[in-house]
Order: C-alpha cells, then structure tokens, then sequence
C-alpha cells in the first residue's frame, strides 16, 4: 500500500481536502466519483420519463380503474382531470406529464410529451342511484341537471390513437 494518504489540502489557497491522485485508492476515487454520479443521473432521467410500454400500461390500468368508480362532479365540462388522475394512481410511470386533450367526438386524446403513441380514452358518467347518505323521512331528490354536481359512476375505454 502507499504511504501517500487517500485525502491532502488542496493547494489552491483553501482548506478543503481533495483526493489524492498519488494514491491508488485516491486515484480510483477520482475515476469511480463522477462514473457514479453520471449513473445516477441516468437513472433519474430515466426515472422521470415515459416510454411506450409504461404509457399504454398506465392507460390499460387507469381505464380498468375507472371502471365502476364513484365521482362527484356534474356532467358538463372537461372530465379529463378523472383520467388523469387515475393513470397518477396507477403507480405505473413517473405519473406526471400526463396530457388530456377533449375531442370534438366526446373522447379524451391521451399523450406524453415523452412519447408518440397516442390512446383515445371515452368515459361515460351515470347518476349514481345510490346516495351516499339517506336522511329518515327525507323525500326522493329529482335528478340533477346536466351542470350540478352529483355523485356519477364512471365507465371507460380506450383504443390506440386519438379521438377524431
């Protein structure tokens, strides 16, 4: 072994300690130091896009999600946010940068800025004839109008490529 030490003072004017390149230990410290930051780096990187497979997975799996589910909104307006949100609680992909375009046709156009593949996403809300709460005496409510909120159980598909 040397008898250099592994750290010494650097000899730009500071008092920190540098690697020394006179040691061996040293030396493959300053070789492996930025080999496993660049790793790390890559790894992160990779770890906050999309690829395809994870985008039509998060779909597949957002979509089966939202089958069934209760939701408390009203029928008019942009439900995109639901499937965006339900890809997000999908665990699958980073669960950001999820785009939702509304389509003239009624369907959602799904896509990433990481990938290419597109998915178009049709979700339809009924009322939900179950009220979460039922007040004794309480008389029936007539059915909301297409702007009220209301508790509405979604049902969804999807298929490869956006919604024309």
């Amino acid at each position: 072994m040397s008898e250099e030490p592994i750290f010494i003072r650097s000899k730009l004017g500071t008092s920190r300690y540098v690697y020394n390149h006179r040691n061996p230990v040293g030396l493959a410290l300053i070789i492996l130091t930025p080999l496993v930051a660049l790793g790390v780096l890559f790894g992160m990187q990779t770890e906050s896009t999309w690829s395809e497979g994870e985008l039509r997975d998060a779909v597949r799996k957002g979509v089966r999600d939202l089958g069934g589910k209760r939701h408390y909104t009203s029928l008019e307006g942009n439900h995109g946010y639901l499937i965006a949100e339900a890809i997000r609680e999908g665990g699958i992909g980073p669960g950001h940068g999820v785009d939702t375009r509304e389509e003239e046709g009624g369907g959602y156009t799904v896509s990433t800025e990481d990938t290419e593949t597109e998915y178009c996403v049709r979700i339809t809300l009924t009322l939900d004839e179950q009220p979460p709460v039922v007040f004794p005496g309480a008389e029936d409510r007539p059915p909301p109008d297409p702007g009220m909120l209301a508790f509405y159980l979604s049902h969804a598909t999807f298929s490869k490529g956006s919604c024309h």
